[in-house]
């Protein structure tokens, strides 16, 4: 049995990078030297920087899928993996990242009761397991319905142009919020 997901980054490491990109950039941090890079509460939410200094860190860029067009329309050949950003049009307008992947080969993930062919699968660490989205067109209509409850940004992960990953990896980075 693989397992679809662990924990790529510890909370230590992405504490780490926040602290750093902080003390290298202190004129985005404001009159109040506030660390925009993570939560001041300490609950995990890291921004963009952040994680697109950790899959650096491992061999990875992160390329920004155009809203402007569908999501249809990207081009995932050559991608190690999705990370969806959502933003909730709630008052308190709480955000979440997730990674979503596509494996090549059937897969079964405990408490489900069947093999799932090759396909996207929904790496939420909100979710109790793993959830098999399907195909392709699958993958476009699941994004469609999230964007319809939540405004959503899909980065796309990248083997970078000037490193390889230190590690292969089956999984995609388990960023929660």
């Amino acid at each position: 049995m693989w397992q679809l997901q662990e924990e790529a980054f510890t909370h230590a490491d992405l504490e780490r990078i926040a602290k750093h990109l902080h003390e290298v950039q202190p004129e985005q941090d404001g009159w109040l030297r506030i660390n925009m890079h993570r939560n001041m509460l300490g609950f995990g939410y890291y921004d963009v920087n952040v994680i697109t200094a950790a899959l650096h860190e491992r061999g990875y860029e992160l390329l920004w899928h155009n809203r402007a067009s569908g999501i249809e329309e990207a081009d995932l050949d050559g991608t190690a993996g999705i990370i969806v950003h959502t933003r909730h049009n709630w008052f308190f307008r709480g955000s979440h990242w997730f990674g979503v992947k596509h494996f090549d080969c059937s897969l079964a993930v405990p408490d489900d009761a069947q093999t799932h062919p090759p396909g996207f699968w929904n790496l939420d660490s909100k979710l109790a397991r793993p959830e098999y989205i399907g195909s392709r067109a699958d993958l476009n209509e699941f994004l469609l319905k999230l964007a319809k409850r939540s405004r959503i940004h899909v980065l796309l992960v990248a083997p970078s142009a000037d490193a390889a990953p230190a590690a292969p990896s089956l999984t995609t980075p388990s960023l929660s919020s």
